[in-house]
């Protein structure tokens, strides 16, 4: 476990993840910051948002960029051959691999979450949820990114499949209120993309839900969200790790 910890992290060394990153997190902090400066009410309020909903978009697709190229690099160059060749089982490098990505992503959110705290100052109740329910959002993009990766063993593939499940997380929230449109304005050939939705809406997380730039500022006023993010994380983690298992545990080397 150890060694594939520190051959995760080598790799984002190698691969300039976290040079990269920290470099657009700091461009999009400064364009932040010129926005919300440009406001004439709630400045600090607004750099916040921008701040918050740029870096956490910014974390997840560095994520799933590399989560996706080392697996399928280490499938192509036999890494996962000769790993497997130790004393270790199918589950470890599983786990062993998501413990490094989750360290690798940790490394670049610490930093984050402190440049937040100095530029926005939001309440610590506040700062604390949303770094929670952040490093919470980070594990699910993770988990399904290496699950994508496995199945599908094709870089861009993998990369795609992360990106849509993502940005269709991200926008469920419109998805729900787009069920419960008044029928005045849902045609009747329209009742099967409503059925169609909830489908989506139960399949897919809530992410709309997580890391909400308000509780920084505002502090936190809607509990029953706190409650789908707990309940969404403990259901969708756990799953996606025993589909990774069972899905490694099929294929033949």
């Amino acid at each position: 476990m150890k060694s594939i910890l520190k051959y995760i992290l080598r790799n984002g060394l190698r691969d300039r993840l976290y040079l990269g990153l920290l470099i657009t997190l700091i461009v999009s902090f400064s364009i932040s910051i010129f926005l919300g400066s440009t406001m004439l009410v709630e400045q600090q309020h607004s750099t916040a948002a921008y701040i918050t909903g740029s870096s956490r978009a910014i974390l997840a697709i560095g994520m799933i960029l590399f989560v996706c190229l080392t697996v399928s690099r280490a499938f192509e160059n036999k890494e996962v051959e000769f790993i497997l060749s130790k004393s270790i089982s199918r589950e470890q490098f599983i786990l062993g691999y998501l413990a490094g990505f989750f360290l690798s992503a940790f490394i670049i959110f610490l930093p984050l979450v402190i440049t937040i705290a100095i530029v926005t100052k939001p309440t610590f109740f506040g700062l604390a949820i949303w770094s929670a329910s952040l490093l919470a959002e980070l594990l699910i993009v993770i988990c399904f990114a290496l699950l994508a990766s496995m199945i599908l063993k094709n870089s861009f593939s993998a990369i795609m499949a992360s990106f849509a499940f993502y940005m269709m997380s991200r926008l469920m929230g419109m998805f729900v209120m787009a069920i419960d449109l008044p029928e005045d304005f849902v045609a009747a050939k329209n009742h099967i993309l409503s059925a169609s939705l909830k489908i989506l809406s139960a399949v897919f997380p809530r992410l709309d839900l997580f890391s909400q730039s308000s509780w920084l500022g505002y502090g936190i006023k809607d509990f029953e969200s706190l409650k789908i993010i707990a309940i969404q994380s403990l259901i969708y983690i756990p799953l996606m790790i025993f589909m990774s298992f069972h899905d490694f545990k099929r294929k033949q080397f």
